[in-house]
């Protein structure tokens, strides 16, 4: 699912000047591209670890290593943003989405529009805050408060004394904030509201409860409830009466004074550990890269978006065969090619691409795991002892990967398939594996599902509920949503026959 940042006015669109060539550049949480030099880099990658130190503050996660790193891909101006979601001259500033590499965000150097207020620094912040909530907190939240804490984030400013000012105002939403106001009688105890600005009212609300000592703890207790599978209406509760609430809140709003926190963030130094010069075919591939997705197009409920989406990712696929057959000898594009054709459901075009790259690098972690997967895939069609011994030779495959790049979560994925997919019980082991996988990969839904099915299949019900949650308990209507939540029934009313035939043995949900 893509969380998109609007940029309600008019695009100014500028051509982007010639720069140096493309870079990665490695931190403690990201990987960032791009074309700029490498003080603007230096600059960018202290930025973005300055706001995930302060997030981790704010939200007490462990300054540990992340466990996947975010992609930050910097390019000239929001023309390539919206290229790469084929909505041109739409005001989308920037996007943060996810795929079989990992989660990634696009961002524009300039921000091309006619606002001060509008920057990419704003724009970075407000959908990395939307990837650090689904990384650490993922379960269900209002759409309100996922646009509202990503606002409160992104309008933090640095400072000239160099602490951030935490919840400084989000002027950028101008008279939204207080013209645009649905009581909340109403939004905190309905899943779903008409004329909802989630931006403006989703900041001025994530603002009131996150400085209000009071209400910032009832506000995380409705969280903790809605987590727990209480209704909207039940979670609200715990703030009282929601008149009175009403009536703080937009008193706090129209008073237009917001306080702010000034707060010290010390990062580790040196910020960038590793930067390297991409390779030909990798350069040339960024748009595609950040266009490419992979998700299941049966989650786009409206038949003519579905359509819309396959001929992008029709044309996206086209454009990476020319790419890749001009740099035949570039991992990268080999790859990138394999996971394309398998996502189109090409699997013996993306045999032979991946077959290519092994022939060049015979140790390439990410190319066995995908040589895995689709071994796997071809023994599900298979029988008996032939079925047997191609899902035996994509587990040893799994295997050799895992062992080279043991935090990599495409092997573990491929470990569980080559059982999962042969028509054979997951070992205890290969099981594991997943969950760390989904662990990693908090955003993809789909290696969620293969985790709940599995949990499910082997009647451990209060463990599948748990991680089914986030799915059912989706803002974002879907026929994905729809599924799990028929299915989250079916697994209560079997939790519930399970304890009673056990004499009401405790399980942890």
């Amino acid at each position: 699912m893509v969380v998109r940042l609007l940029a309600a006015i008019a695009l100014l669109m500028l051509p982007a000047p010639a720069l140096a060539e493309w870079q990665a550049a490695e931190t403690q949480h990201f990987i960032i591209y791009s074309e700029s030099s490498g003080a603007e880099i230096e600059k960018l990658a202290e930025r973005l670890e300055s706001y995930d130190k302060l997030m981790r503050m704010a939200t007490n996660v462990p300054q540990e290593k992340a466990p996947v790193k975010v992609r930050i891909y910097e390019v000239a101006g929001m023309g390539l943003v919206q290229d790469a979601l084929g909505l041109g001259n739409s005001g989308i500033a920037g996007f943060y989405d996810s795929n079989i590499f990992g989660p990634f965000l696009v961002t524009p150097r300039n921000a091309d529009v006619d606002d001060r207020y509008v920057t990419p620094e704003l724009v970075l912040n407000h959908e990395y805050a939307h990837h650090f909530m689904l990384q650490y907190f993922p379960a269900i939240y209002p759409s309100w408060y996922v646009e509202g804490f990503a606002e409160l984030v992104g309008s933090s400013k640095q400072l000239p004394n160099g602490r951030i000012g935490y919840g400084m105002p989000a002027k950028h939403r101008g008279n939204e904030i207080a013209a645009y106001w649905v009581p909340l009688q109403e939004l905190l105890v309905k899943e779903r509201v008409r004329d909802l600005d989630r931006y403006g009212q989703g900041w001025a609300l994530t603002h009131f409860f996150t400085f209000d000592s009071k209400r910032s703890a009832q506000l995380r207790q409705y969280l903790s409830a809605l987590r727990a599978g209480k209704s909207f209406k039940e979670a609200a509760q715990v703030f009282g009466d929601l008149n009175a609430l009403n009536r703080e809140a937009r008193r706090y709003v129209t008073t237009g004074v917001f306080d702010y926190k000034p707060v010290k963030v010390e990062i580790a130094r040196p910020v960038i550990r590793n930067m390297r010069r991409l390779s030909a075919g990798e350069a040339a591939l960024i748009p595609e890269v950040i266009a490419f997705r992979d998700d299941d197009l049966s989650l786009i409920k409206k038949p003519a978006w579905r359509e819309r989406e396959r001929r992008l990712r029709e044309g996206n696929l086209r454009k990476i065969r020319e790419k890749a057959a001009r740099y035949p000898n570039d991992a990268f594009a080999l790859y990138l090619l394999a996971e394309a054709e398998n996502a189109a459901g090409n699997l013996a075009q993306s045999d032979a691409a991946i077959d290519r790259l092994l022939a060049l690098q015979p140790g390439h972690v990410r190319a066995m795991a995908r040589k895995s997967l689709n071994l796997s895939r071809a023994a599900s069609r298979l029988q008996g002892t032939d079925m047997a011994a191609k899902a035996s030779a994509a587990r040893r495959l799994a295997v050799r990967a895992n062992r080279a790049d043991p935090n990599d979560p495409l092997p573990l994925i491929a470990f569980f398939e080559s059982f999962r997919l042969a028509g054979q019980k997951p070992t205890p082991l290969a099981l594991e594996g997943l969950m760390q996988a989904v662990t990693t990969l908090s955003q993809d839904l789909a290696i969620r599902q293969l985790l709940v099915d599995q949990l499910a299949g082997d009647q451990r019900y209060a463990e599948a509920i748990a991680w089914l949650l986030p799915i059912a308990n989706s803002p974002h209507d879907s026929p994905r949503r729809d599924a799990a939540r028929e299915q989250m029934a079916r697994l209560q009313a079997a939790l519930a026959r399970q304890r009673g035939t056990s004499g009401g043995a405790k399980t942890t949900s």
